[in-house]
């Protein structure tokens, strides 16, 4: 069950989304997200984040997985969602071995 405000929410976590992704284009490919509750009962976002091969390389990863997080806490913190966010990245070539649909 989604937190009744979050539902109303959508299109605007879609537009910060897209908005972060353009960004930071081309080493964020696609940012996928889903709500629901942690381990804990806490409602929380988890976002997907899909980079090239090239930003998952460990000297660029270190620069890139802290913006994405930073840019991504700008752009939702406005919509007051109460949610805690969680970050998942993987690379390109990570997924196309994975095959997951939920990162596609």
């Amino acid at each position: 069950m989604l937190l009744p405000s979050t539902v109303t929410k959508e299109p605007q976590i879609n537009a910060a989304v897209a908005d972060v992704v353009r960004e930071l284009s081309p080493a964020v490919r696609r940012i996928r997200y889903e709500i629901g509750q942690d381990w804990t009962g806490e409602w929380v976002i988890f976002f997907r984040v899909l980079l090239s091969d090239e930003a998952s390389k460990k000297r660029n990863l270190r620069k890139i997985a802290p913006l994405v997080i930073s840019r991504m806490s700008d752009e939702f913190y406005p919509l007051g969602l109460g949610l805690f966010p969680h970050f998942d990245f993987r690379s390109e070539a990570e997924q196309a071995a994975a095959h997951e649909p939920a990162w596609a």
